[in-house]
């Protein structure tokens, strides 16, 4: 890969070192420069480097940034206009017609048809779908206009000549050439797994048109002879001027400035490919130079959007519920993206100076350092790239699951540490037990120990008017139980107050939340009938008027729904242990009253879980006197296995069972544990598979310095020396990997955890991805890659320490 060598930042000016090594093309060589060309070295083939493309690049657009953004912008925005004045038109015709809007006639023209698919031969349809391909074919055409001027302006910006009069008619007669080379290339760029190679070939093909009015095949296969030669630095140069392209795409402002940056990169290819120029020659350091200042520009200007994203982040509206929104989600993975393509530029901006430090240190490194970034063969330095990308992209996709992983299981920790006691006290059996005030006192008093309260436990089925479900029924004491649980900080309709005091739920105010709808809007409860008069029948009043008092139950969002009630209507509890009748044994009922609907985010305790005061729940289930378990909530719930024997020394009752969280949900977190454990396995084997790469870089750099290698030993390198040159090569190019993929996804999961992804929560009951940004797993991440990375480089670096230098000059 091609690196900065010099400490300068600014671009160079062209100079005229010695006479370059230039080549025939193949179609020309051993054949004489044709006498009648326009330009002196039309047919010869230059050399050119990713840095000086960049660097003329940038120089072209500074000196010419009038004629190459007037040429185009104007066609770009055009078919904005049309696409508005067709909307509003199409609008206003079919609502005119129809009576109704052209989206909803689209919706109900897609409508299932009696044979279960879709169509588009509905008459009232044919119109909307004719004005909209007309509009479409319409935007292409114009856009391609603008295109064509771009591209002849990028390559009389790049020769350094004017643009000669007539540009609008050129570009007209170039459209349809052009429309179609683009369809094609953008086919072949698309085609999975092959990372553009494909399309490589072919992006000369347009400036063959706009400079020769070529036709289509004879464009393609022009292209295909001098574009094989470069597939390496082709595709390094689009690798380059990725954050570009992403940054257009995001805002369409910038888009105005990265497109001609590009489209001059390519003419600046044609030029130097086909010969047709009289540019000077660069040096080394000018590319050098203009690498820097391109990634200096890319990063103000990506730190600049990121900026503005964040800001646009901040005010957007906060959703609840089931609310999404498609606006939301880009605005939110657009800031994220543009974050971390900011963090890869700086990094490597930064990465020249790592690489300068290192070539001052000893010899080996110097070396190690020196072949790394020195020029290369395109296909060499395009095997360096995709080493270093694939332990970069192995790293980041690491670190990343692992810190999914660790914010679902501290997700799912805090929900269970939030919805149940730390510590719990109950009986081995099950059954209910006695004297629990002062079992209570004596485990308040235990060092560690934050809150304790008595709870009632049983099994029951609920039915409301319109549905049943199985429920557990805790019985707590409101003011104890906030202390242990996070009951009263989950409640999001109704109140605790009103567990306490539920004749309150008799007389709710009419602007009283009692529910919330799958987007998260409000039910009101609204204002009491009325209207009747006193001379009603009393019974009737009782039943519309007078609420008889129930006691209060809370209970989760789930069972809400399933159930269909609301604060204030009335549940009924049934339980199967009930009394002796005449008919055998009779199932127990009683009616309670919603106080309450809590969310804890846990889909088992919202579908299951209701509470309800302490004394109703012993008189239902007929244990006065007595509770199922005492709930523990101590200062660290990590450390709560310390204090269980405390509490059991405290109680100093034998037939009571004391467990922590731990011991309770033992089965869930092992199970975690070993999916944490072996997707780090599984992954780290995906660098394995990245590291398969720089044996293969380190081997064909071995066989490519055979003779650099073959001299170093006769001047007195030993077989150690070249075995360690060739480690730190490999380490460095692994180490340069797993320094961009670690901290990519150390940007991607802070992103992430800064700004958010919603997720639907009917669909996975949360409303947002958890993130674990935890340091410790990142190290862990980096080091198993340098490790393995380090492996991988000892048999090519073996192989090159056995080379004799007479097989390294043999053929020299």
């Amino acid at each position: 890969m091609t690196t900065p060598e010099t400490p300068d930042n600014e671009v160079a000016t062209a100079q005229e070192p010695s006479a370059p090594s230039s080549q025939r093309s193949p179609e020309t060589a051993g054949e004489a420069p044709n006498a009648g060309a326009r330009w002196a070295t039309e047919g010869i083939e230059q050399p050119w480097t990713l840095g000086e493309a960049i660097g003329q690049a940038l120089s072209a657009l500074r000196r010419n940034l009038g004629s190459l953004v007037g040429g185009y912008v104007p066609y770009v925005l055009l078919p904005l206009v049309i696409g508005v004045v067709a909307g509003v038109l199409a609008r206003t015709v079919f609502q005119s017609v129809f009576f109704e809007s052209p989206a909803d006639l689209l919706h109900r023209s897609l409508g299932s048809t009696s044979t279960g698919g879709f169509t588009l031969a509905q008459p009232s349809m044919r119109p909307l779908v004719l004005l909209g391909a007309g509009v479409g074919l319409l935007s292409g055409l114009i856009v391609t206009v603008g295109v064509a001027q771009l591209y002849e302006a990028a390559l009389a910006a790049i020769r350094g000549v004017p643009v000669p009069p007539g540009r609008v008619g050129r570009a007209l007669k170039r459209t349809p050439k052009l429309l179609v080379l683009h369809t094609l290339i953008l086919l072949l760029a698309c085609i999975p797994a092959t990372f553009g190679f494909l399309a490589l070939p072919f992006v000369l093909a347009p400036f063959f048109v706009v400079d020769d009015d070529e036709a289509i095949g004879t464009a393609l296969r022009k292209s295909w002879r001098l574009g094989k030669h470069f597939l390496g630095t082709l595709w390094l140069l689009g690798f380059a001027l990725s954050p570009l392209a992403l940054l257009g795409l995001a805002s369409q402002i910038f888009s105005v400035v990265t497109l001609p940056l590009q489209v001059c990169a390519i003419a600046y290819v044609y030029a130097r490919a086909t010969g047709r120029n009289d540019l000077p020659w660069l040096t080394p350091e000018y590319g050098s130079r203009a690498i820097r200042t391109f990634l200096k520009v890319t990063l103000v200007a990506l730190l600049t959007l990121f900026a503005g994203l964040v800001a646009w982040v901040e005010s957007l509206p906060t959703l609840r519920g089931a609310a999404w929104s498609a606006k939301d989600m880009a605005v939110r993975v657009s800031t994220i993206l543009t974050g971390v393509t900011a963090v890869i530029v700086l990094l490597a901006l930064l990465l020249p100076y790592v690489l300068d430090r290192l070539e001052g240190r000893r010899f080996t490194s110097f070396v190690a350092a020196r072949h790394v970034r020195s020029q290369k063969s395109g296909f060499l330095t395009v095997i360096s790239v995709l080493s270093i990308c694939g332990v970069a992209i192995s790293s980041c996709a690491l670190s990343s699951v692992v810190s999914v992983m660790g914010g679902f299981s501290q997700d799912l920790k805090r929900k269970i540490l939030g919805n149940n006691a730390h510590i719990v006290v109950d009986m081995t059996s099950g059954a209910t037990f006695g004297d629990y005030e002062s079992a209570v006192e004596r485990v308040r008093g235990v060092k560690g120990v934050i809150g304790a309260a008595p709870v009632v436990h049983g099994e029951v089925m609920a039915s409301s008017a319109s549905n049943l479900a199985g429920v557990i029924v805790s019985g707590i004491e409101p003011q104890s139980i906030k202390s242990v649980i996070e009951l009263g900080n989950n409640i999001e309709v109704g109140k605790l107050d009103y567990l306490e005091h539920p004749e309150k739920l008799t007389h709710l105010p009419p602007n009283e939340v009692i529910g919330l709808g799958p987007g998260g809007e409000q039910y009101l409860k609204g204002a009491d009938l009325g209207g009747l008069t006193d001379e009603i029948d009393p019974s009737v009043r009782a039943v519309l008027l007078d609420k008889p008092d129930r006691p209060g139950l809370i209970l989760g969002r789930e069972l809400a729904k399933t159930l269909h009630v609301y604060v204030g209507d009335e549940i009924t509890l049934v339980s199967p242990l009930g009394d002796l009748g005449p008919m055998g044994v009779m199932p127990r009922t009683k009616k309670f009253r919603v106080a309450g609907i809590f969310y804890s985010g846990m889909y088992e305790y919202d579908a299951t879980y209701v509470y309800t005061m302490i004394d109703a729940a012993q008189d239902y289930f007929q244990t006065e006197g007595k509770i199922s378990a005492i709930e523990i909530k101590v200062e660290d719930a990590e450390h709560a296995d310390r204090i269980a024997p405390e509490v059991v020394a405290a109680l100093d009752r034998p037939e009571l069972r004391v467990r922590d969280w731990r011991e309770i949900n033992k089965n869930l977190f092992s199970a975690l544990k070993l999916e944490r454990f072996a997707t780090f396995i599984i992954l780290s084997i995906a660098i394995m598979v990245a590291s398969f790469c720089i044996v293969c870089t380190l081997l064909l750099m071995v066989t490519e310095k055979g003779k650099e290698i073959a001299i170093l030993k006769a001047i007195g390198a030993s077989d150690g020396t070249i075995l360690r040159t060739f480690m730190i090569e490999g380490i460095i190019i692994g180490g340069i990997g797993t320094v961009f993929g670690v901290t990519t996804g150390l940007a991607v999961c802070t992103g992430l955890s800064w700004f958010g992804l919603r997720l639907d929560p009917d669909v996975y009951y949360i409303d947002r991805l958890p993130i674990s940004v935890n340091g410790w797993d990142f190290l862990t991440v980096a080091l198993a890659a340098l490790t393995i990375c380090t492996l991988s480089t000892i048999y090519p670096a073996y192989a090159a320490s056995r080379l004799r230098p007479v097989d390294g000059l043999r053929y020299e």
